[in-house]
Formats: structure tokens, sequence, C-alpha cells
């Protein structure tokens, strides 16, 4: 009857931990794209994100278009092991997006993650990130 219980109570603190763990994991947008910036300072990297039911855009600055921004939009596209979303590119995102992803980041750090993997859903509606190489050109 201990042993029962005892395992009982292991499994229970195993599935606890692993509910804790999940909640704390986010997923964020590509830092950079494979846009070259002009300027020769490397490629064009994430300004802004929003989120909004099932979709997360990504803005980068356009070398294409200056002083606008380049959207790479996902889409949630099923469930991996009954966890999260799978974020896949849209089709009608520019070819400048192809290699960018939707990824794990750990730290669900603010601004960066648009995506709570434990509560599966939007962390805000839209959220400025502003790394290095994101304003406008």
């Amino acid at each position: 009857m201990f042993g029962t219980a005892l395992l009982v109570a292991v499994l229970l603190s195993s599935l606890l931990g692993l509910s804790s763990r999940v909640s704390a994991i986010c997923l964020a947008c590509s830092n950079c794209i494979y846009d070259q910036l002009p300027n020769g300072q490397g490629n064009a990297c994430l300004n802004y994100w929003t989120c909004s039911g099932d979709t997360i855009t990504c803005y980068y600055p356009s070398t294409e278009y200056p002083g606008t921004f380049t959207a790479c939009e996902f889409t949630g596209s099923g469930y991996i092991l009954m966890f999260s979303q799978d974020f896949t590119l849209t089709s009608d995102s520019p070819a400048v997006c192809d290699g960018s992803s939707i990824g794990d980041n750990s730290n669900c750090e603010p601004n960066n993650d648009p995506w709570n993997v434990g509560t599966n859903t939007c962390t805000s509606s839209e959220a400025y990130v502003g790394e290095p190489n994101s304003g406008l050109l």
C-alpha cells in the first residue's frame, strides 16, 4: 500500500513539474531574415510582431520598398504532441521570408515572444522588439 501511494505521488509530482516547465516555453519570430541591407550592415532584423488567433506576423524593414516593413506571416497548422501549435509560413508571404520560422524560446522574455506554449495562446496582440538592423530604411 505504501509503495503504491509513493508511486502515485512521484507520478503526480513529475506531471506537475512537466506542466510547469511547458508553460515557461514560448515561440518567437526569427531574429533576422535573409534580406541584405543596402548599407552592408547585415540582414534586416525583427522590428515588431503581431499575434491574433493562430496567426503570427513578424515585421522586418523592407529593402525593396524603403520606408515600409516586410511582413512574414505564419499560421498555426496543428498541435505538436498536444502542447503547442506548429506554425508554418503562409503562401502569400514575400519570398524574402523563406527560411524564417517561428521557433522555441525557453526564456519567454517580455516583448520577444508572441506565443506561449503552456497556454497555447498569444502573449499579446503586438510588441515592439527593435533588434539591431530593424529600423526603417
